[in-house]
C-alpha cells in the first residue's frame, strides 16, 4: 500500500501501472488483489503463472490423478471481477475519483468510455459508504460537548433522486470540540422521531450537546445528556453564557456545503 499511497500525481500513478505483472504483485500486497487462491476442484493452493493475456498472469492448478485442473484470473474474489477495464486503469479512475476529479476528466486521462468511468465512480460511492457506515462511531461522551445542527444541503432540480415534499434534503451533523470528530446524516425529516433517534445513536450518552431552538431537540435532556440551547433568530452566542454556541458546527457547513454543491448535490 506504501507504494500507491505515495503517490502525488497521476504520472507517478501512470509509471507505478506500467508493467501489469508488477501491478498484480502491488495490488496483491495493498489488499487489492488476492494473495492467493484455492483450486475449487481439489483444494489445493493455486499457482501464478505469467501469461501474455490481460493482467499479465493468472492462477493455475495443473491436472493430476486427482484433479483435472483449473484456472483463474487475478481478479477473482476482488472487486476488479466484473470490469472489462485494465488493472491499470482501474486504478487510474480510482485516484482521480480520490481527487473529485470529473467524469470527463477521468475518462480522457484513463481512456475510459464515460459509462464505464460512471460505473466505477458508483462502485467506489457503494464502498466508500458503506465503509463509513460500518464503522459508524459515536462521538463526545463525558466532560465533552457536542454541536449539533441541521441545513439545507441541496435542492434538486426535476426532483431526481430521493428528495422530501418541498424538493429539500436536509443534512444534520455534529462534532465534538475537544476531539473534532463529526457526524453527518441525510435526513428526510427533521422531527424528534428522526433527530432523537441519530443523536442516541451517534452521541455517546454523557455528552453536553448544544443546538439550535428547533422544538424537535426537546428532551435531550432526558436521554443521557445535558442540552443547552442558542436561539439563532436573537444570537449566535448566548449572550448569559458565552460556552453556548455552535459556531463549531455552522463553520463545518461553511466547508461542506460548497464541496456538496462542486458533487452536483
Amino acid at each position: 500500500m506504501e507504494v500507491f499511497s505515495n503517490v502525488k500525481s497521476l504520472t507517478e500513478l501512470k509509471k507505478v501501472t506500467a508493467d501489469e505483472r508488477r501491478l498484480v504483485q502491488l495490488m496483491q500486497e495493498a489488499g487489492l488483489l488476492a494473495p492467493s487462491q484455492s483450486c475449487e476442484k481439489c483444494g489445493r493452493s493455486m499457482k501464478l503463472k505469467l501469461t501474455q493475456r490481460a493482467n499479465g498472469c493468472k492462477w493455475i492448478c495443473k491436472p493430476t490423478s486427482a484433479c483435472t485442473g483449473s484456472e483463474c484470473t487475478v481478479r477473482t474474489n476482488s472487486i476488479f471481477r466484473n470490469s472489462r477495464l485494465s488493472l491499470s486503469q482501474l486504478m487510474e479512475i480510482t485516484y482521480e475519483w480520490s481527487r473529485n476529479s470529473t467524469r470527463a476528466v477521468t475518462g480522457a486521462e484513463s481512456g475510459a468510455g464515460k459509462t464505464a468511468v460512471l460505473r466505477w465512480f458508483e462502485l467506489l460511492r457503494g464502498i466508500s459508504a458503506d465503509y463509513i457506515e460500518q464503522r459508524a462511531a459515536t462521538i463526545g461522551g463525558n466532560g465533552m460537548t457536542v454541536e449539533i445542527d441541521e441545513s439545507v444541503v441541496t435542492k434538486r432540480k426535476y426532483n431526481r433522486g430521493r428528495v422530501a415534499e418541498n424538493n429539500q434534503v436536509w443534512l444534520i451533523g455534529g462534532i465534538c470540540r475537544e476531539t473534532r470528530e463529526i457526524f453527518l446524516e441525510l435526513v428526510q425529516k427533521r422531527d424528534a422521531a428522526t433527530l432523537h433517534g441519530i443523536i442516541m445513536r451517534r452521541v455517546a450518552p454523557g455528552s453536553t450537546i448544544l443546538t439550535d431552538g428547533w422544538r424537535a431537540y426537546n428532551g435531550l435532556g432526558n436521554s443521557g445528556y445535558s442540552h443547552a440551547t442558542v436561539n439563532h433568530s436573537e444570537n449566535f452566542v448566548d449572550p448569559n453564557d458565552p460556552f453556548v454556541h455552535t459556531q463549531s458546527i455552522e463553520n463545518l457547513w461553511r466547508w461542506i456545503k460548497p464541496f456538496l454543491r462542486s458533487k452536483g448535490r
